[in-house]
């Protein structure tokens, strides 16, 4: 960020020379042509050789300072957005995976219109704000040089337009928090609705989520046309006002020409410099509005930033690694939003055997694997969790991860190896082709069918050491004929060695435990 102010500031500060320059030389040519021209008839423009000459040089470069100051500003600016958005992403994957999970729908919409609307500050409103700082100063020098009377006109007027950008911008910063607030639950409704669309039309059950989405899109739409609003009329209040300066200006510079109190080159230079020393603080009203929304966003950011800084190092410190493969749990209690669960839980997954966590929706199953990954905060786990480290670990979520692509490329999407994967994929009954195209949010696929590739692709993983394997809901979405070949599966690793850790509320994956752990 501070080499891309450092970059604005030095093409800010060319442009502005350029810009004064041609003003200079512009206001200079145009008084000594209409003085010739009135004393002697038509003048003879080859006396003004080298002023336009100049002046044609002036523009020219100043076109060119413009577009290497766009294309630069703009690789700077995708590199900072980039860097936001990864550092981010880096940062929610050490929260509590419970709360990012709770928090979503906001997170998608922050990390992705958010972010994208960030870029209006970074390419317009940060380059005007520096614009106010030195092109600003560096025009109303130029005035004062030329017509110290015009310049304090000028410095008299030039606090009205930050005075109402103030007023107006407090006034934007709340509809544009809103405005967020509504986009975020909005995306999380949506992507809600549309991963359980076929469940929701299968049960008949559609003319409620459709009355509320409909009931969100209206705030969306209240929130975001508020926003346009406060837009329009401070872009109309910012150039009434600045109209209305430069206007004061130039009559006062018309009455002092047509009395004699002033000369017309200071005259025509100043009318032209001085629509720049207003043309910053406008630019900065204008952009604060494109800015506004990704500014909320980017806050957001940086506040996440800050809090995962200071507390860097305070996530599974409860957890120990051993050499072996066996998972031990001593009194551990997982606080959370629904409250304690689970609560002083104490068990052993052995090497050889088979261990069903077994209970209902929420009795905290699925905060056991996190814990055991070691993926939970402190300050939310009392006791203490024994397990061996991660890339001994092979863990199936209760949702299979699906990528854009092909069968094959989600079935090795972790590196897992192809024959591995293949033998795998025939035990637990996947019968889709490798070539078949999977959609976003595992669109061209079953239910069932992207269970089973999470299966075969968790338990291709390993080298042939004894694993983890941490599998939760393993039967959902399976025929019993596909749950009984899964069972074949399991018995057999387990017979390898492997520690097999179950969460299940399926009584079928109790019939087949060597331990039933019920919480």
């Amino acid at each position: 960020m501070s080499r891309l102010i450092a970059r604005a500031g030095v093409i800010q500060a060319l442009d502005t020379l350029l810009v004064l320059a041609r003003g200079v030389l512009l206001g200079w040519v145009a008084a000594r042509a209409i003085i010739d021209a009135a004393a002697d008839g038509l003048p003879d423009y080859r006396d003004y050789r080298w002023p336009l000459l100049a002046l044609v040089g002036v523009v020219l470069a100043h076109g060119v300072v413009s577009w290497a100051g766009r294309r630069s500003g703009s690789n700077a600016v995708a590199d900072v957005v980039d860097t936001l958005r990864v550092r981010a992403l880096a940062a929610l994957r050490r929260r509590d995976p419970r709360q990012v999970q709770e928090e979503s729908g906001h997170w998608r919409t922050v990390l992705t219109d958010g972010v994208g609307d960030f870029r209006p500050y970074l390419s317009e409103f940060l380059p005007s704000l520096v614009s106010l700082v030195i092109a600003t100063p560096a025009a109303l020098l130029v005035v004062f040089w030329f017509d110290p009377l015009s310049g304090v006109l000028a410095l008299v007027t030039l606090p009205l337009i930050p005075a109402f950008m103030v007023l107006i911008g407090k006034l934007t910063a709340a509809h544009t928090e809103r405005r967020l607030q509504v986009t975020g639950a909005l995306g999380g409704q949506l992507a809600d609705l549309l991963s359980g669309s076929v469940t929701l039309r299968a049960l008949g059950v559609t003319r409620q989520p459709a009355k509320q989405l409909l009931s969100t899109g209206r705030a969306h739409e209240k929130a975001t046309m508020g926003v346009l609003r406060l837009a329009f009329l401070s872009s109309f209040a910012l150039e009434f006002l600045a109209t209305l300066a430069v206007a004061l200006v130039a009559v006062n510079i018309g009455l002092r020409l047509v009395y004699g109190g002033m000369d017309l080159t200071a005259g025509l230079i100043v009318l032209i410099v001085v629509p720049e020393v207003y043309n910053p603080v406008r630019q900065v009203g204008q952009n604060y509005h494109a800015a506004a929304d990704g500014l909320e966003a980017a806050e957001e950011i940086l506040t996440l930033l800050e809090q995962d800084s200071r507390r860097a190092h305070a996530v599974g410190g409860y957890l120990t690694h051993t050499s072996g493969t066996e998972i031990r749990l001593s009194d551990l209690s997982v606080t959370g939003r629904d409250g304690v669960r689970p609560e002083h839980l104490s068990c052993l997954a052995r090497p050889g055997a088979i261990t069903v966590l077994y209970g209902p929706n929420g009795s905290g199953k699925s905060t056991v694997f996190l814990a055991v990954l070691g993926m939970l905060p402190d300050e939310a786990v009392t006791g203490s969790v024994t397990a061996p480290a991660r890339e001994r670990i092979s863990y199936l979520p209760a949702r299979a991860l699906l990528s854009v692509g092909t069968v094959e490329d989600n079935l090795t999407l972790f590196r897992a190896d192809r024959a591995a994967v293949a033998r795998t994929a025939a035990q637990v009954g996947l019968d889709v082709p490798g070539d078949h195209e999977v959609g976003a949010g595992g669109r061209g696929v079953s239910a069932g069918q992207g269970q089973r590739i999470g299966l075969a692709r968790t338990l291709a993983h390993g080298d042939g050491t004894p694993r983890v394997l941490l599998l939760d809901e393993p039967s959902a979405h399976l025929s019993p004929g596909l749950v009984a070949r899964l069972a074949d599966t399991l018995r057999e690793r387990a017979g390898r060695g492997d520690t097999v850790l179950l969460a299940s509320h399926d009584e079928r994956m109790v019939t087949l435990a060597d331990q039933v752990v019920r919480l």
